[in-house]
């Protein structure tokens, strides 16, 4: 009997030893199979990241060279061309976007700052009623006034905002009079264009836009981030806007964004300014309260537009801003294809309807899909553990 047993605790003993051996042996496989995984995605990512640097700097260049020699950026071309300060903005912006490899230059932050004093003293000059501009004769002439006020205004403090924040110039000392100067006029201008919490077009114009609002949160949400001295001021207004764009422009009978504050006008199969609209939320990183529905939007949106394809004929621009959507619902796919349409088929000649500020969007894009790649290297086992 005493035998017996010894014999079965042998055995037990024994199976146990090698069941431990298996699960070592299927722990190691795994880990094996984890790091060559891990191997290559690293590698594969790698080089997507060396590429969109390539882009990145490519697209840097071009916008400098569309400088002007009293800091402005020309649409497409220094020497007979328009200046519009509302997309000069993204292209400046463009010009801070950065990577782990590729920061920002010297040359690039100079740029940026000789743009801000160009933009700061036409806004200055002309009492925040900014325009469009064209070079003739050698001078730039004022051809026409800006199709919306309060959208100019939020842009050119998106693109202040980020600057100072960029190049942590955020004391009294660090900024110039006039951009001072620029910075208060242009709060005072929005406060004017203010009612019922949201802004108006302009004080002639008293319709409310979804999108010129959404620009003008995002520039008063860029400039608080920086942390002037007013911060409290501006915080103030931006929650204004914040807490209002939601409560005016949702529509939610039909669960979609309203392009005109209390109208219902919508056309499905119109991509501007309709369809554009319901994802201008996510392009200008808006905290919507109920990020499902703004999924669903995107979702509708890229099924219906494919807007990583760049189709010119809807409506004679490129609009990659709409991969900065991509950006915020973590959408690598069509991002990248968007990036790699645009390189290959507008890069080359630089011809219309190309123009500084399409660049500007690439440069950001390729800046938030650089920083995507880091977070998919940073996860890649979490599913796993």
């Amino acid at each position: 009997m005493h035998k017996h047993k010894q014999s079965q605790c042998k055995r037990k003993v024994k199976h146990r030893k090698n069941v431990m051996g298996l699960i070592i042996f299927c722990i190691t496989v795994c880990i094996v199979f984890m790091f060559a995984y891990y191997q290559n995605l690293r590698k594969e990512i790698s080089v997507r990241q060396e590429w969109l640097e390539t882009v990145l700097t490519r697209e840097k260049k071009w916008i400098l060279e569309n400088q002007g020699p009293e800091g402005e950026i020309y649409m497409n071309g220094s020497k007979a061309g328009d200046v519009n300060p509302y997309f000069a903005c993204m292209a400046a912006l463009g010009l801070l976007a950065e990577t782990k490899n590729c920061p920002m230059t010297e040359t690039e932050q100079k740029a940026v700052g000789r743009y801000l004093d160009w933009h700061t003293g036409v806004l200055l000059e002309t009492d925040g009623k900014m325009g469009i501009y064209r070079k003739e004769g050698g001078e730039l002439i004022y051809k026409e006034k800006a199709d919306s006020e309060d959208g100019y205004l939020g842009m050119y403090l998106f693109l202040m905002g980020k600057y100072l924040e960029k190049t942590e110039s955020t004391e009294s000392t660090d900024l110039p009079e006039s951009w001072k100067n620029g910075i208060s006029l242009a709060l005072k201008k929005i406060q004017s264009l203010m009612q019922d919490g949201i802004t108006q077009v302009s004080e002639e114009n008293t319709t409310v836009y979804l999108m010129d609002n959404l620009e003008v949160w995002k520039g008063l949400y860029e400039l608080e981030l920086a942390g002037l001295e007013d911060t409290q001021a501006i915080s103030e207004i931006r929650k204004k806007i914040q807490k209002q764009i939601e409560k005016i422009f949702w529509d939610d009978a039909n669960q979609r964004w309203r392009i005109i504050g209390n109208s219902d006008r919508y056309h499905q199969t119109e991509f501007y300014p309709d369809g554009v609209a319901q994802i201008y939320p996510l392009i200008y990183e808006f905290p919507v309260k109920e990020k499902k529905k703004q999924k669903v939007l995107y979702d509708q949106f890229t099924e219906r537009f494919q807007w990583q394809k760049l189709n010119k004929k809807r409506t004679g621009f490129l609009w990659a801003m709409t991969g900065m959507a991509a950006a915020q619902m973590r959408d690598i796919n069509n991002l990248v294809e968007l990036v790699g349409n645009y390189e290959t088929e507008y890069c080359k000649k630089r011809k219309y309807p190309l123009y500084t500020g399409e660049a500007g969007w690439i440069c950001m894009e390729c800046e938030k899909l650089y920083g995507l790649y880091e977070r998919k290297i940073k996860t890649a086992f979490i599913p796993c553990i």
